[in-house]
Parts: structure tokens; C-alpha cells; sequence
């Protein structure tokens, strides 16, 4: 992979030529790998590795999530793979080892060809519940923070750390500490989140409602910016 791993979440990548379709869209083209950063090292870790976090990736254009955008993979041989992408900006498949280290490039087809970005979202294996023992949360977290390190092979030093844990669907949480008070969780992007070194006394977390998913994040949004 070409990317250099220091940079991993947040280095911007090439600018790729604009074209013009007979429909007026706007085309991108550039390596899978420059999109899917990080995913090679994570497709060669362990089966039980893999099984503990989910790596998704998710389109953004100018801030939000892409929308009327059409992907598709095209092989060295010609061989295309079309990539739908979820209302979310989630890429619903993602490419293989092969196409990765084989430099397999991915076009990108729009209205507008700019503001392009993808955000990396880690999701823990486990289902959430409606309240968690704040102690098993954290040590996910410990947990990601290791898996991410290793995928990050010999830049692992300086790969990005997660700090909280997002809650989607949560609605609201709190905190309750272990002398019984309990402290509203903060928001981040929309969900309640828990970081660890700031509410290091929680016993419990409780939601108003049932999480979607547990999703590991830095202090703030990082991306791949490609346009």
C-alpha cells in the first residue's frame, strides 16, 4: 500500500483528473487502496482478530454523507465490481486483499467530482444493551486500541487512538458513578459517548434507548480527504 501509515486516517491524497460522462456526471478515479486505508494490514490479521471489530468505511462529500454517487472497482484485468453505497454513505462492500495489493482503482461517478472523503468507523463485534458495566466498555476500547496498532504494522507508534466509544440509536445516556450519582454522557456526532479517562468512575452506562452499535472514535472526526 502507497499510503504512508503515519498519516493513516487524515493524509489527503492525490488529486485525480475530472471527467465529463455523456450524463453530465462528474467521474474520480483513484487506487482502492488510497480509499480503503488500513484495510489490507486488517484483512491479514487473525480470524479472531477480525471477528472481535468491524472496519467500515463511509463516503462523505462536502461535509455530509454522499448521496446520487455510484462506485464501482475495476481490476488490472478489466474485471468490474460495482460498490453500492448505503443512504449512510457506507460502502456496503468493500474490496478484497487481492484487489488491494494488486492496485485495483475505484471510479467514483456523480454530479460533482469534489469534497470527497471517507471516514473509517470501528464497531465492536458485540451488540450493545441498554445498560453496560462502564468497566467491560473501556476494556474494549483497550482492545481496539491494541488491534489498530498492530494493523498499523510499523507505524503503530503513531497510529490514531481511540478514546471514546459512541452509542448510535442510544438517543441520550448517563454515566452512573460508583457512589450512585449519575452524569449525562457528552454527545459526539449525535450519540452519546463514553471516554474513559474522563468519567474514570463510572460503574454503569444506561441509555434511553437500545444502541444500534458500539463505535470507537478519536477526539474528533478523522477522514481520508481525496477531493
Amino acid at each position: 500500500m502507497t499510503v504512508d501509515r503515519r498519516f493513516l486516517f487524515s493524509m489527503p491524497l492525490l488529486a485525480m483528473p475530472l471527467a465529463a460522462t455523456p450524463a453530465l456526471a462528474a467521474q474520480r478515479e483513484i487506487e482502492v487502496a488510497k480509499v480503503f486505508v488500513f484495510l489490507d494490514n486488517f484483512l491479514q490479521m487473525s480470524a479472531s482478530e477480525r471477528a472481535r471489530l468491524k472496519v467500515s468505511f463511509y463516503l462523505t462529500q462536502n461535509g455530509k454523507p454522499a448521496q446520487g454517487v455510484k462506485a464501482v472497482i475495476v481490476d488490472k484485468d478489466g474485471t468490474r465490481t460495482n460498490v453500492p453505497i448505503a443512504s449512510d454513505g457506507r460502502f456496503e462492500r468493500e474490496p478484497s486483499l487481492r484487489q488491494l495489493t494488486e492496485k485495483s482503482r475505484i471510479i467514483f461517478e456523480g454530479q460533482d467530482a469534489s469534497g470527497y472523503s471517507v471516514r473509517i468507523g470501528l464497531v465492536w463485534a458485540a451488540r450493545p444493551t441498554l445498560e453496560m458495566d462502564a468497566k467491560l466498555v473501556a476494556a474494549s476500547l483497550s482492545d481496539v486500541n491494541a488491534i489498530v496498532k498492530k494493523a498499523a504494522g510499523r507505524f503503530g507508534m503513531v497510529a490514531p487512538k481511540m478514546v471514546q466509544v459512541a452509542f448510535p440509536g442510544g438517543g441520550s445516556g448517563s454515566a452512573v458513578m460508583a457512589d450512585g450519582r449519575a452524569l449525562p454522557l457528552p454527545q459526539f456526532n449525535g450519540s452519546p459517548a463514553f471516554n474513559p479517562s474522563v468519567m474514570a468512575a463510572a460503574a454503569k452506562l444506561r441509555f434511553a434507548r437500545l444502541p444500534s452499535r458500539m463505535e470507537f472514535a478519536g477526539p474528533k472526526h478523522a477522514g481520508v480527504v481525496f477531493g
